[in-house]
């Protein structure tokens, strides 16, 4: 198995203070994710993807953090995302290659300006503008099989996609509550993004949370000639701290 090193990331609360103030709010949680990917390589499709008991093994590492900072109902949100992930399965190349792998080493930087449009007692929703940033290595390597040899595609690719992005929280009971996330992006043509997250809270009080949910984000670019679909996607809990 591939060391796992757990992936932080932060995840906004909303937060309500007196009016004027600036208020601040982040939460560390732990997300294993799975490894979803199709490539389109010069001698056809390859498809592979991690889950079960093979999540672990795919993933080397991975890192992400959010930081969200509001005052009345405007708030600025920016959310850093790194993950080195990697999956195998045999091909579909027939006797040529037994073996696929597709290991993708993602960076991906998004910031959000966002507008409170609705607050009342059962439910809050912002809506917002942003953009988001990726820096991506994708390598494919084919394994002989008993004709040919070994392989190989890959490259790498930065690009600046415009996100609108929405969120919803709404509370379940006096300590119980769920927050639904979601942001979609489009340059040109297929190339697009998109991520959700949901989940249920607890607050313990008024500076702290513990959340479990699910989270995914997906991408669609050519990456070194390369039409790619890469997701991630996996169970989230973390802890909230607001500030």
């Amino acid at each position: 198995m591939r060391s796992l090193v757990v992936l932080l990331a932060l995840l906004p609360l909303s937060v309500h203070a007196q009016e004027g103030e600036w208020t601040y709010s982040a939460n560390i949680y732990a997300w294993i994710p799975g490894l979803d990917a199709s490539v389109q390589t010069p001698l056809g499709e390859l498809n592979s993807r991690s889950s079960g008991g093979n999540v672990l093994d795919n993933l080397d590492m991975a890192f992400m953090g959010t930081f969200e900072a509001r005052r009345d109902k405007w708030g600025l949100l920016f959310d850093g995302v790194y993950a080195k992930l990697s999956t195998s399965k045999d091909t579909p190349f027939g006797l040529a290659f037994s073996q696929g792998e597709i290991a993708t080493e993602l960076s991906a930087v998004s910031g959000y300006a966002l507008y409170r449009s609705y607050d009342t007692e059962r439910l809050t929703a912002d809506i917002g503008l942003g953009l988001r940033a990726f820096d991506v290595d994708l390598d494919i390597g084919l394994d002989a099989g008993q004709i040919g040899g070994d392989r190989a595609f890959g490259g790498s690719k930065s690009w600046v996609v415009p996100l609108v992005a929405g969120r919803f929280t709404a509370p379940i009971s006096e300590k119980w509550f769920a927050t639904a996330y979601f942001d979609y992006g489009q340059t040109s043509g297929d190339d697009t993004t998109w991520q959700g997250v949901a989940t249920i809270g607890y607050r313990f009080n008024e500076r702290w949370a513990v959340q479990g949910g699910y989270r995914h984000m997906e991408l669609e670019q050519e990456i070194g000639g390369l039409d790619s679909d890469i997701s991630l996607s996996g169970p989230v809990i973390g802890l909230n701290f607001r500030f």
